[in-house]
């Protein structure tokens, strides 16, 4: 009777003898394996069969070591990282040009700093996070959904500031001005309040371009650590 963790076993010997000797690497490739194993079984395939299959998709230790060390090398951009970076990108002249404001407009309340300067970081965070985000994101094995959630996360942030400028003159400005008779007797409270919405707005999207990115840098990192480490051994 066939023994799935037997066969697993003896797998991981073969990759070890092939030159793949980092615990690490090994026990995340058996990882893939066993969700191989685990799809085509729930498919319908006995485990042998699915077995035989994943091996053959995985490849033999040494081609491992080619694909694994041209992972390593690429330097091409992610269509996920193009479209987050675009997002903060766009996010970030708007909210460098306010910062002197916040100094600068007396008539500005307290609350109303606050929250202008809390948008500004956030936008900035979100693109130094391109530095560190793959630290704390998880990086998403599939690359068909990897891709999917990065260009997904852009996507809304570009979509979110298209609904925001649709809404901006058809429903905010008729909103924040209604019965204000416009801007008069220095009463600039209306004009404030789009404006620290409109910066809320960006960094909604900056937000979501960090994610965007990050999500493309996680998977990379572990790629090219995976790489790394069966260069070397």
């Amino acid at each position: 009777m066939f023994d799935l963790n037997q066969a697993i076993t003896e797998w991981r010997k073969k990759m070890a003898a092939g030159g793949i000797k980092t615990p690490a690497v090994l026990d995340e490739l058996e990882s893939h394996l066993r969700e191989d194993v685990e799809q085509q079984v729930r498919a319908g395939a006995n485990q042998m069969q699915a077995f035989d299959a994943a091996v053959n998709r995985i490849g033999k230790s040494d081609l491992l070591k080619a694909e694994f060390a041209k992972v390593a090398g690429m330097k091409e951009a992610r269509s996920g990282k193009v479209i987050g970076a675009a997002c903060c990108l766009l996010a970030l002249p708007l909210s460098a040009m306010a910062i002197p404001n916040f100094f600068t407009i007396r008539e500005l309340s307290l609350g109303e700093r606050a929250l202008g300067f809390a948008a500004v970081i956030l936008t900035f965070l979100s693109i130094a996070s391109w530095r560190f985000s793959h630290k704390f994101l998880p990086a998403i094995r599939n690359r068909r959904v990897r891709s999917a959630t990065a260009i997904g996360c852009g996507l809304a942030g570009l979509a979110w500031l298209c609904v925001f400028g649709i809404l901006l003159p058809t429903v905010i400005v008729p909103h924040f001005f209604a019965g204000t008779g416009g801007v008069s007797g220095g009463e600039f409270r209306p004009v404030f309040t789009m404006g620290i919405s409109l910066l809320w707005a960006m960094a909604l999207t900056a937000v979501l371009g960090g994610i965007a990115y990050g999500l493309e840098g996680a998977a990379r990192h572990r790629m090219s650590s995976w790489a790394n480490h069966c260069v070397s051994n």
